[in-house]
């Protein structure tokens, strides 16, 4: 029974991984109109390198025969790859996709284990140890001699269509709908977290906006995290509240870290805040045992108690950034992922 479930459950995990991949073609198909094959070749290296580190380490080391059929290294590696810059060098993109599956999914022992969103950890990992490939000014971003449209044009309703820098994910704003609308018709994710986050995202934008703050991050790449990222089964609530409360403290979290000066990093921080916290999450908002999702008084207060956590660790996190200890903590994490590695070969 126990290894029927599981292969019912390997077998769910591969069929939304498909639909995952197949929802990003669009955005594939816009990137490569957009600059050629370059981009492609990013998110194509960076699903190898996922793909051979999940061989090496979770199927000959671990001898975990099953890891391969689920496609959750060649989901990772996409994902990844996708949240780079179009001409990022081809070594950086490989890396990023080998550190996401190595230090997101190997470490846990599987893809339904993880405690974090690997595509989270890929970028962080770039963003470590080549902070110089994704800075704002780097030319990984944008090539004018190969943009297919001339940068003036792409104003108005044609930059809903295509722009000319941003991530991968966000060059066409059209493409990420068309995807989204996609996984929402298969049923791969809800309006919950990409919706209250958004809608908490555009209230910080217009405080930040009053209060003279310029905010960096683009639109594109919120609709791209809030729709592609955020809604990772394993690392997110499955309840309906629990989504919510999710998606609004990633955006209070974000919107925390713009204020503080922290602009690149601030999705990334808030996602691997609130990841450790979806099981807690899970308990205080799960429906009753007739399937009611209204939230009590108690679990109100206890959403509140977890929430005021949440915010503490963010000004923690903020703190530690201003400092630059950040990296010292991936180092300790790297540590801690190898010692991991070690004991589940």
């Amino acid at each position: 029974m126990f290894k029927q479930n599981k292969r019912k459950q390997q077998e769910n995990i591969a069929k939304t991984n498909i639909d995952i991949l197949i929802s990003l073609i669009p955005m594939l198909l816009v990137a490569f109109a957009a600059y050629e094959v370059t981009p492609v070749l990013v998110i194509l290296l960076s699903i190898a390198a996922a793909e051979l580190v999940d061989i090496i380490f979770s199927l000959i080391l671990q001898k975990n025969k099953e890891t391969l059929k689920d496609l959750s290294g060649i989901n990772i590696g996409a994902l990844t790859g996708f949240v780079l810059a179009p001409f990022t060098p081809l070594y950086v993109a490989a890396f990023a996709g080998a550190m996401a599956t190595l230090f997101g999914k190997v470490m846990y022992g599987g893809i339904d284990k993880k405690v974090f969103n690997p595509v989270i950890w890929g970028k962080l990992f770039v963003l470590t140890f080549f902070p110089a490939v994704l800075a704002p000014n780097s030319s990984a971003w944008t090539n004018p001699d190969i943009f297919k449209l001339p940068s003036e044009e792409v104003t108005g309703l044609t930059s809903f269509l295509v722009i000319n820098k941003g991530i991968i994910g966000e060059l066409s704003i059209i493409a990420m709908i068309l995807g989204a609308i996609y996984l929402l018709f298969r049923s791969r994710i809800t309006w919950h977290i990409p919706v209250s986050f958004f809608i908490t995202i555009f209230f910080g934008y217009y405080i930040a906006s009053n209060n003279n703050i310029n905010v960096v991050t683009t639109l594109g790449e919120i609709i791209f995290m809030g729709i592609f990222v955020l809604t990772d089964s394993f690392t997110t609530p499955q309840h309906g509240f629990g989504k919510v409360f999710f998606g609004f403290l990633a955006g209070l979290s974000t919107i925390i870290f713009w204020f503080l000066g922290i602009q690149t990093e601030a999705i990334i921080y808030s996602v691997l805040i609130l990841n450790p916290f979806t099981r807690p999450i899970n308990t205080i908002f799960k429906p009753n045992v007739f399937g009611d999702e209204k939230v009590s008084f108690a679990e109100i207060i206890q959403g509140l108690g977890l929430a005021i956590l949440i915010i503490v660790l963010v000004f923690a996190v903020s703190y530690l950034h201003t400092l630059g200890f950040v990296p010292y903590i991936v180092y300790i994490y790297i540590v801690y992922g190898i010692w991991r590695l070690y004991n589940n070969r």
